[in-house]
């Protein structure tokens, strides 16, 4: 009977977990949403990746999901690319620009994403990506789960992605 009954409780817990598995988490809003300050953390990227890690959008420690990007390609300082650990199928890759003196490379890319929101390299196929609003950081959020000609507007994904968006944007780090 003990090992019926611990059977029974296993099995509940393996339900309640897997049913948590593979679903876009709710965007809270309003008094519900955490409220962290950016000015908390250095205006770095790895105080950018430890801002979007305190709202669980990435997880830098864990690295499998985090790959380091040639950056200087695009004119970067450094480039990392996270594996959403919270959405799945979900990967932000995060760049940080010299501001003071880029290379040319740099303004070029820059240029491209502020005027059409793509960029392009090495012959390959353009790319969405998004400014912060001090130009320092890039960003690159794909989720092939939103059509961006016709997106879904009400889907959990696609307030995921602005709510990101709008952290990302804002983000100036101290």
């Amino acid at each position: 009977m003990k090992r019926f009954l611990a059977a029974l409780l296993c099995a509940g817990l393996i339900l309640v977990f897997a049913s948590g598995c593979n679903s876009v988490p709710k965007v809270e809003t309003g008094d519900e949403a955490k409220s962290l300050n950016a000015s908390d953390y250095a205006d770095t990227l790895d105080g950018l990746a430890t801002y979007f890690s305190a709202y669980g959008y990435i997880n830098p420690l864990q690295t499998d999901t985090v790959t380091k990007m040639d950056a200087s390609l695009i004119g970067a300082k450094a480039g990392n690319k996270y594996t959403e650990y919270v959405v799945k199928n979900v990967t932000i890759e995060l760049y940080e620009f010299d501001t003071k003196n880029p290379p040319a490379t740099a303004d070029e890319i820059i240029s491209e994403v502020k005027n059409n929101g793509k960029f392009s390299i090495l012959e390959l196929p353009e790319v969405n990506a998004y400014l912060s609003d001090s130009g320092k950081f890039m960003m690159i959020y794909n989720d092939n789960s939103i059509n961006n000609e016709n997106p879904d507007k009400n889907s959990d994904n696609y307030k995921h992605r602005e709510e990101v968006l709008k952290r990302f944007r804002s983000f100036k780090g101290k």
